[in-house]
Formats: structure tokens, C-alpha cells, sequence
């Protein structure tokens, strides 16, 4: 194999192993930069029948695949990234570059890589892929946290420097709790928005409808947030500090959806606790 350094992309060859919707997002984007892409295994079916849903990726054997590939993506189900290396290390040419896309952990999953001769870099997109068209759009210009070997580091950042991306560095020791804060900026606003829906339809309004109403408002906290911080541009009643707002607030919920009470106890707290300790920092 080539160097990353020396081979231009066309002749470095690029395969996946599983082709979900980070798979075939990564797939489609390093063929546009000019990849060599040697195809793709997955176990599921269904992807296996639909190929043509990336224009220019095939369905391979996994030994072809191995055999040819000189960066080897491990796109599969973040318990699943341990068993299918163990399974391929041993077939693995030297000097391989294996990826893997988890936030929650780093390349210490490649266990045993250093015996085999392996590279490792553990790449996390900092977005939601929700499909295909979706990701294609927002992938580039990114941000992608990643932890890797010299020789991987080294094609990660170029990766990440040909999708007009950014990198940041996270240590295996450290990519639990980065994946935490992934977590509350993204999984959580999804539950937090779903709660809203349901309230929305106690009060006889579609889902779509609730979205379409909140929508500006959630636009508007978001630019708040990018221009001055989440604290700083906080609102609403707790900021105000009005109990009588808030305890109506909840007994409308024990009324109505009982399930949503601990979760607006749990954030009024937070933004209790918060708040208190800005007013102490303001004071010295």
C-alpha cells in the first residue's frame, strides 16, 4: 500500500462495511473527492438489493473487499464495531487504515491493531444523518471528532480538510462524555420537541401545526444561543423568576400528560441551578 501521504486519492481504494446512512453518506463523498471506492459489504438484505440508491457503490464479498481496500470503514451499529474487526483483523493487508464512526469510544476498540500492522482513527461526524439526501447536504463543512494512530490521524484530517470540515481531537479516555454533550445538543432537543407535539395535540393542533408554530421561536433561541450562549440568552418564567407561572405550568401537565411532569421539574431545576450560580459570579 501507499502512503496516504504520497497517493493521491484515486489510488488509494476505500471500502465499508455496513451501509446505513453514515456508510453510504461517506461512501458517496469520497467518491465525489476522487476515492477509489471498492465497494461496500453489509448483512442487511434489503441494502444488499438496493445498491442504486448510491449511484456507483456495489455490493461486494467482504474477502474482495478486505483484500482491495486500503481505508477500511467499519460503518456498523456501534456493539457491533468490536466483533466485525476481531472477525477481519487477521485478513487484513498491513498498514491498513481502519475507521470507525462511534462517538462513545475511540480506537482502543481495535484492539491487538499494533500485532497486526494496523492504523486505526476513530472519525465522528458531529451531525445528524437522517438519509442519504440529508446527509450528503450537511455532512460537508462539519465538524468530526477524532482520536487515531499517526497514519491515521493523518487521513482523517485530510478527510476532514477535502469536506471543508473542522477537526477536533478526543482522546478514547474522554469520547463518553464528548458523546454526552452530543447527545444533549441533538437526541434530547428531539425528546424535548416530541413532549411539545404532545402537548400541542392535547390542545387539538396536528403535529405539524405545533412544529410549524414553534418553529420561529426555536429558530430565534437557536440564533440567540450562537450570538450570546445558552445562559445569556435564556427567558421564560424561570429566568423571571415566577413560581406562580411555573406551578401552573405543572399542574397543568399533572392534569393533562402526567409523564411530562418529571421532565419539566428536572429542567426547571437545572436552569434554577444555573441561574444561581451566575448571580453569584455577577456579585464578585
Amino acid at each position: 500500500m501507499r502512503s496516504v501521504k504520497k497517493s493521491k486519492a484515486g489510488e488509494i481504494g476505500v471500502g465499508f462495511i455496513g451501509f446505513g446512512r453514515v456508510g453510504s453518506v461517506l461512501a458517496v463523498n469520497c467518491s465525489r473527492l476522487g476515492y477509489r471506492i471498492c465497494g461496500f459489504y453489509d448483512t442487511n438484505r434489503a441494502r444488499r438489493r438496493h445498491p442504486e440508491q448510491v449511484a456507483g457503490v456495489k455490493g461486494v464479498r467482504i474477502d474482495r473487499l478486505v483484500k482491495e481496500s486500503s481505508i477500511l470503514f467499519l460503518t456498523v451499529p456501534d456493539q457491533a464495531i468490536k466483533p466485525v474487526y476481531r472477525k477481519i483483523r487477521r485478513r487484513l493487508r498491513p498498514q491498513t487504515i481502519v475507521v470507525h464512526c462511534a462517538g462513545s469510544f475511540g480506537v482502543e476498540v481495535f484492539d491487538a491493531a499494533r500485532e497486526y500492522g494496523l492504523e486505526t482513527l476513530a472519525l465522528h461526524p458531529i451531525q445528524t444523518l437522517v438519509g442519504p439526501k440529508q446527509g450528503l447536504a450537511v455532512l460537508p463543512g462539519s465538524y468530526f471528532a477524532l482520536d487515531g494512530t499517526k497514519a491515521g490521524l493523518k487521513f482523517g484530517r485530510k478527510l476532514v480538510r477535502q469536506l471543508r470540515g473542522r477537526v477536533i481531537l478526543v482522546p478514547g479516555k474522554d469520547r463518553p462524555l464528548y458523546h454526552a454533550m452530543c447527545v444533549f445538543a441533538s437526541n434530547f432537543i428531539n425528546g424535548l420537541l416530541e413532549a411539545a407535539e404532545e402537548i400541542g395535540k392535547k390542545l387539538g393542533f396536528s403535529r405539524r401545526q405545533t412544529i410549524a408554530m414553534l418553529l420561529p421561536l426555536i429558530k430565534s433561541t437557536l440564533n440567540n444561543i450562537r450570538e450570546r450562549g445558552a445562559l445569556a440568552s435564556l427567558t421564560g418564567p424561570v429566568k423571571r423568576g415566577d413560581r406562580k407561572t411555573v406551578a401552573r405550568h405543572i399542574q397543568a401537565l399533572k392534569e393533562n400528560i402526567p409523564e411530562l411532569v418529571p421532565v419539566y421539574r428536572t429542567l426547571t431545576r437545572r436552569l434554577k441551578v444555573i441561574l444561581k450560580q451566575e448571580n453569584k459570579g455577577s456579585r464578585r
